[in-house]
């Protein structure tokens, strides 16, 4: 997520613009590139009875992040996808979903459930432009319930609460070893030199 389908534009096109188009589109969005899901549809047009090229057209589907966002993510698909594959024309459509009607592993994003005529199709869980709109993908907040793979922040957490136990017990390891090593010196200053002596005892 953002997820874009694109129709009318041949595969190997896009893939030879894909890794550009997606860093620009995920530093729109302040997500990681592989965040970006970009899927070319095969489809068939048909007109007049005759099978005719499909018409150019992107769909993105993404939680609102405002018109300014939305704009430049627009600007960057058309400058990659209709520029720089030498497409005559392009379209693309924004759908924008609810966070509480989106799941992942039949998880929920959102907490609670939109007010009533909020201006979300049921059916679809996307928003129908009116009411409450989704606060931006890269705000939400990191379910407990989940995995470290599908939350990685708490899987942080827990990576750094290890990594700091670990440092602690080297730490006393370390302070014993210099305690012990300390005593052995002082038991055995009067074989060494002085200057042996003081440097060992640093």
């Amino acid at each position: 997520m953002p997820h874009l389908w694109i129709r009318g534009i041949a595969p190997e096109l896009v893939k030879a613009v894909s890794r550009e188009l997606a860093a620009e589109l995920a530093s729109v969005c302040e997500c990681p590139p592989e965040d970006i899901m970009l899927e070319c549809l095969t489809t068939s047009s048909v007109s007049n009875g005759q099978f005719v090229p499909s018409y150019p057209f992107v769909e993105v589907g993404w939680f609102d992040r405002g018109l300014p966002a939305q704009d430049r993510f627009a600007e960057a698909v058309d400058r990659y996808l209709r520029v720089g594959c030498g497409v005559p024309e392009l379209e693309v459509a924004f759908r924008a979903y609810e966070k509480r009607n989106y799941y992942a592993n039949g998880k929920s994003f959102g907490d609670s459930v939109p007010a009533e005529g909020a201006g979300v199709d049921e059916g679809t869980g996307v928003s129908a432009g009116a009411g409450v709109r989704a606060e931006p993908e890269k705000n939400l907040e990191a379910n407990p319930e989940q995995s470290p793979e599908q939350n990685p922040e708490r899987n942080s957490e827990k990576s750094m609460e290890a990594e700091l136990e670990r440092l602690r017990l080297s730490n006393r390891k370390l302070t014993d070893d210099l305690a012990r090593a300390r005593k052995a010196l002082q038991s055995s200053a009067g074989g060494m030199s002085s200057k042996l002596y003081d440097a060992l005892r640093e």
